[in-house]
């Protein structure tokens, strides 16, 4: 058999289930996304805000004159700042109310805004419910509400407008102009229109819809005469509530009883459907119920979820190419250290660990152009001073600055996602890693023919910044010892004959090929990679 040339490239995605040596996609990974079928690097992140207090497990945005305004909730408090054009922030303004809120460790935000008619002139509102769901989806108690201009820097005020008994422990949605709040056993509350802070005036009303706690609601797109709808989940239905007018308001209707949610934050729309993390599976909603097939890496997943953190579990997304991502903590891991995604576009399944120990909660782009996200881990801010004669003077603010052995209190960053292709924080700029590795190609799977596979050279093709570097990995069959070859590179620029292809000599019987960039300023696209190829030896043992 002569030398052929054979396309480097894989089916997209990345296979975690299963056998390495079965199937046909990408079988490894970090920081890498798929578009066109091919891989690419994930972008880079920065931090924009480096002085959040607490965990953040809910974030809010809006988007007014030219400053995007963020709240953000923790089991102790909410704090408010803005974002400028230039991704500059504010100060931290601490929204925490002061009356009428019970302190608790597993307490948990969720946050809508919607408008309030003051004199005849809107002004929009953020409402704010929380309750100690943080170790139980189940939890049954401690449910308040409240309210607070959204450009305001006071602590939010206590809703008491609501009905007798009703202990708000699911959450709230706006479906403009009504705002509706849900908990123990089916239950939802809707405000009088207009007001979001009057549950119990003319206009208002209530209904149990089922038997299970509500943990979750969505504004969903109404028809002639339905307008507002929205979704609602309870730990084992998806209900529909649509307005219908005349004394009853809404009607609802079961969608399904045999559905799940695994937290309240997995849920996302993207482009009109739903998607949602069940206990077992991934599910959607575009009119009916269905189960998001995933072949790739749903066993992945489950087995290496931490299930007593499963109420940590958030959803995000990256519309500019075409990806949701589902944050979880791995392993013992009591915060999100790893994402499971989903493209929408190419239909495939991958994963990737997230950085810097983690990330809380995620804000996707709308107005604000690009992705955010709150750090896990605390990290301590450093004391810097200028590089002058007097290296007495220091200051806390950045610049052509050192960093001293001194440091200020721990606190989170907030992160700007896709920005760059490196890590910043502050003066410090880190690479960040990006690898994949292809199927298996395998002469005998391929040809029926038992020999290996021998790579004589390799000729690379890349939208590349800084270098990058290739491996052969391989086996002689499915039960043998892993071999890895030398640690190749692949030049930014072929300033030379020899720098236009890679030359190997490498043979196995399973043979991969693992690309890596990890260098400051490293970006890459793949082309159209080819290998030179011939027969080798037919020994199929090792």
């Amino acid at each position: 058999m002569a030398e052929n040339i054979v396309q480097i490239k894989s089916l997209p995605g990345i296979k975690r289930d299963g056998t390495r040596f079965e199937g046909d996609n990408y079988v490894d990974g970090q920081w890498v996304r798929f578009q066109r079928g091919l891989p690419r690097k994930i972008g880079g992140y920065r931090a924009i805000n480096k002085f959040l207090t607490d965990v953040v497990r809910t974030m809010i945005d809006y988007t007014y004159n030219g400053l995007t305004y963020v709240h953000c909730g923790s089991a102790t408090k909410i704090e408010r700042f803005y974002i400028d054009n230039s991704n500059n922030t504010s100060v931290i303004t601490d929204r925490t109310p002061t009356s009428g809120y019970t302190a608790d460790d597993q307490n948990v935000w969720q946050f809508d805004i919607e408008t309030k008619l003051s004199g005849g002139i809107p002004y929009p509102q953020i409402i704010a419910q929380v309750a100690p769901n943080g170790e139980f989806l189940s939890n049954n108690t401690g449910g308040e509400l409240f309210y607070g201009g959204l450009f305001d820097t006071t602590p939010l005020v206590e809703i008491t407008a609501i009905p007798t008994g009703f202990s708000c422990t699911g959450g709230i949605v706006a479906l403009h102009p009504y705002t509706f709040a849900f908990g123990n056993n089916g239950y939802i509350a809707w405000s009088i229109p207009g007001d979001p802070t009057d549950f119990t005036g003319s206009g208002s009303g209530s209904v149990n819809v089922t038997s299970q706690k509500i943990v979750k609601g969505m504004a969903l797109r109404g028809g002639p005469g339905n307008s507002p709808s929205g979704l609602f989940w309870s730990a084992d239905s998806l209900i529909r509530g649509s307005f219908i007018g005349g004394t009853a308001l809404f009607q609802f209707d079961v969608l399904s009883t045999q559905t799940s949610i695994l937290s309240p934050s997995t849920v996302i729309e993207y482009d009109g459907i739903f998607y949602w993390c069940g206990v077992d599976r991934f599910l959607m909603f575009n009119g009916v119920v269905r189960e998001v097939e995933n072949n790739l890496n749903i066993n992945w997943f489950f087995d290496g979820l931490n299930y007593a953190q499963r109420q940590k579990v958030f959803a995000t997304k990256v519309p500019r190419f075409g990806e949701i991502w589902w944050c979880y903590p791995r392993g013992d891991a009591t915060e999100c250290t790893h994402a499971i995604i989903y493209n929408v576009r190419e239909g495939a399944w991958y994963d990737t660990e997230l950085p810097n120990g983690g990330r809380s909660a995620g804000l996707f782009p709308t107005v604000f152009r690009k992705p955010l996200m709150t750090g896990a881990i605390p990290a301590v801010n450093p004391i810097y001073y200028r590089v002058t004669e007097d290296e007495d003077a220091r200051i806390t603010e950045e610049g052509e600055l050192r960093v001293t052995e001194e440091s200020e209190a721990e606190s989170f960053r907030l992160w700007i996602h896709e920005q760059g292709v490196d890590e910043i924080d502050g003066q410090d700029i880190q690479p960040v890693r990006s690898y994949f590795e292809t199927a298996d190609i395998s002469l005998p799977v391929q040809s029926q023919v038992n020999n290996a596979i021998q790579v004589q050279l390799i000729e690379p093709d890349f939208v590349q910044s800084g270098p990058l570097t290739v491996q052969i990995h391989g086996r002689q069959n499915a039960r043998s010892s892993e071999v890895e070859g030398p640690i190749l590179t692949i030049t930014e620029s072929a300033n030379t004959v020899e720098q236009q292809v890679v030359y190997v000599k490498e043979q196995r019987r399973q043979l991969r090929f693992k690309f890596e960039s990890n260098v400051i300023g490293g970006d890459y696209q793949m082309g159209l990679v080819l290998a030179h190829v011939q027969p080798g030896d037919g020994t199929t043992r090792s």
